[in-house]
């Protein structure tokens, strides 16, 4: 029984294998909350199903025979075929690109802003405002005031990296220019980093659009 179980499980891992590497690009890129194993089982199942599919209909656009491994037989005998090795070894790289398609799908925010502006919605997804506010790429929220209340100071710059972690925000601007807190330039510096507490960032977006 445990022989059987073993290679159902080892067949099912070969035939998911793009559906792992679409889950773990997916779990490490985009996910905001790391996904919990059985998150992480049924995005698997569903990327790979997705991959398959893909592949099904460019094989059917190709009039290419399409063989479906039998899984009701896994426990007893193999059902990894040649022409299932060969399909999984073709899904391996389509799984790669759809996943890039889904990070660039993730990264820009298009199924949350579709259902914005069809009115089905007003929230922006899984991530905070510090995540959706620059993840955007419009110049509004690429060049920031940080203000330092505590020290007196204020940091002018475009941003260039980004970061959240439990305890702190982080920021790397680009050609800062630090005032103090009544608007005198201090000094200026090609690159600087920030960090602070999450309830002690205070940031302003000054960028108006020419007219």
């Amino acid at each position: 029984m445990e022989l059987d179980l073993n290679l159902l499980l080892v067949q099912l891992a070969v035939i998911f294998l793009p559906g792992i590497i679409w889950e773990r690009l997916d779990a490490r890129f985009a996910a905001k909350i790391k996904p919990s194993t059985w998150e992480s089982l049924v995005r698997t199942l569903s990327f790979g199903l997705v991959v398959y599919t893909v592949e099904f209909m460019i094989y059917s656009l190709l009039n290419l025979h399409f063989t479906t491994a039998d899984l009701t037989n896994a426990k007893a005998q193999n059902v990894i075929t040649k022409p299932v090795i060969f399909e999984i070894a073709c899904a391996l790289p389509l799984s790669l690109g759809l996943a890039i398609v889904w990070l660039y799908i993730a990264r820009h925010k298009w199924i949350s802003r579709f259902l914005q502006t069809i009115g089905a919605t007003k929230k922006f997804g899984d991530e905070d405002v510090w995540d959706y506010t620059f993840n955007s790429s419009i110049p509004d929220v690429e060049y920031v005031h940080v203000r330092d209340f505590a020290n007196g100071y204020l940091y002018a710059g475009w941003v260039n990296i980004f970061s959240e972690t439990d305890r702190l925000r982080e920021l790397v601007l680009l050609n800062v220019i630090v005032y103090d807190l009544n608007g005198t330039e201090l000094y200026q510096v090609p690159r600087l980093y920030i960090a602070r507490p999450q309830e002690n960032m205070h940031i302003e977006f000054p960028y108006t659009k020419p007219k």
